[in-house]
């Protein structure tokens, strides 16, 4: 029995600890109509804490980000910001950022080394058998200080994005290219993943003309940004005319940067209905010149290859489309791992992403010429295609996600892959529970 028993807290000890150093090393952004009993105080008073084993509270990095009743966040820097549509309350769509490793244990916390706050809330994370929780408190006055801890940092004038796991350079002329992406090791050391991107638009428009553009054909512009301790927010937009139809495809975004990952919803605007004015041969792809050569990785995809649209397709029957794509690309020193959600019109059309790579380096892609090329001969080796032809007139949202780690760890892999396997719920916690 007293084996049973010592087995019993052995395990119960080993939970515990894992819950202590927190639930997954993912991002988790909570919407507020999820959590509706935190809604409806101002946004400054709101403080995030999460319960130490000793069972005090300790404060953690969080951030609050509201948006408009257009969806759009509220950013306060940059050339438009549009803090006049913000309210001032935690509501509706509003979100709230933490990381996942700052979740502490599900345990109402009974030390304050700070003031209590006037209102305690739960918010409870479940997985399986695993369960962690932080707890938001609310201040009608004196709230004590925020965590000073910032997972990312935003210099515009450099810029650059900087976080412990990657340093992300784009170009201030034109926000679709990546000037590099570095991995971060030992808290210094950059060692070089991508060199630069890459962007192709082919349109074979029937009766007309074929147009190819690639990223020095499309205008862009930073509208605003924000930059707190868990994610830094940059609202951009691209467009591109054809002679007098305004093709925004894909280029209008909100990303937002966290310390291992990109989120990029991309809003795209299609003029053009592909089915009825395009060419097959017609097709949009985005890419990267990954310094590593492809074949040195280990690559696993649901994506079907990439290959080129001809006549006969019609003839191979309706494509399977899933409702999430990913891939994962892992080395020695890091993983990628990038999951792709289409619209709802293109999952109903067979729009699917295509995955390809090519096995040179980057330094190989270098010789070839900068100008518009098709995949095999342009200065990518690494893909995601879109054929136009299955594009339909018409706005488009389409989930991108980027996952970042400086080491090489299966078990944080699997991971992204379940972040969305966690349920979230909320409660009002009575006061005589924590005073």
């Amino acid at each position: 029995m007293r084996i049973i028993l010592s087995i019993l807290f052995m395990t119960l000890l080993l939970i515990a600890n894992k819950l202590f150093a927190g639930i997954h090393n993912v991002p988790i952004v909570i919407p507020a109509h999820t959590i509706r009993a935190v809604q409806y105080h101002p946004v400054k008073m709101y403080r995030v804490f999460r319960t130490e084993k000793d069972g005090s509270a300790a404060p953690i990095p969080f951030q609050i980000d509201e948006k408009d009743r257009y969806g759009d966040y509220i950013l306060d820097e940059g050339p438009l910001p549009n803090t006049k549509f913000s309210n001032g309350i935690f509501d509706n769509k509003d979100e709230i950022s933490i990381m996942g490793n700052d979740v502490g244990l599900a345990k109402i916390p009974n030390k304050w080394p700070f003031k209590k706050p006037s209102i305690l809330y739960e918010v409870l994370f479940k997985k399986d058998h695993n369960q962690g929780a932080v707890y938001v408190g609310v201040y009608y006055r004196d709230p004590p200080p925020l965590s000073p801890r910032r997972y990312v940092s935003f210099n515009i004038n450099r810029a650059e994005i900087l976080t412990s796991r990657y340093r992300y350079r784009f170009d201030r002329s034109n926000y679709l290219i990546i000037r590099g992406v570095d991995i971060v090791k030992n808290r210094k050391d950059l060692i070089p993943l991508i060199d630069t991107s890459t962007l192709f638009l082919q349109a074979d428009l029937k009766y007309f003309l074929t147009l190819s553009v690639n990223e020095e054909n499309i205008e862009s512009n930073l509208e605003a940004y924000k930059k707190g301790p868990v994610r830094c927010i940059a609202r951009v937009n691209f467009n591109y005319s054809i002679l007098k139809l305004n093709f925004d495809l894909g280029m209008y975004t909100e990303v937002s940067f966290f310390s291992n990952s990109v989120i990029l919803p991309a809003l795209v605007d299609n003029p053009l209905d592909g089915k009825k004015v395009l060419n097959k041969g017609s097709q949009f792809y985005y890419g990267f010149a990954l310094v590593d050569n492809p074949r040195d990785l280990s690559i696993e995809t649901n994506m079907p290859e990439y290959r080129e649209s001809n006549i006969l397709d019609f003839l191979k029957g309706k494509k399977k489309v899933e409702k999430q794509y990913w891939f994962t690309a892992l080395s020695s020193n890091y993983m990628i791992y990038v999951e792709m959600a289409p619209s709802i019109q293109m999952q109903k059309t067979g729009s699917v992403p295509m995955f390809f790579k090519e096995d040179v380096s980057a330094n190989q892609l270098k010789k070839r010429p900068s100008y518009a090329n098709p995949l095999g001969e342009s200065r990518a080796n690494f893909a995601i295609s879109l054929d136009l032809t299955s594009f339909t007139e018409g706005v488009h949202i389409i989930a991108i996600r980027l996952y970042v780690e400086n080491k090489r760890n299966p078990k944080i892999l699997e991971e992204y892959k379940t972040i969305k396997d966690w349920t979230t719920d909320s409660r009002r916690i009575r006061a005589a529970k924590y005073k």
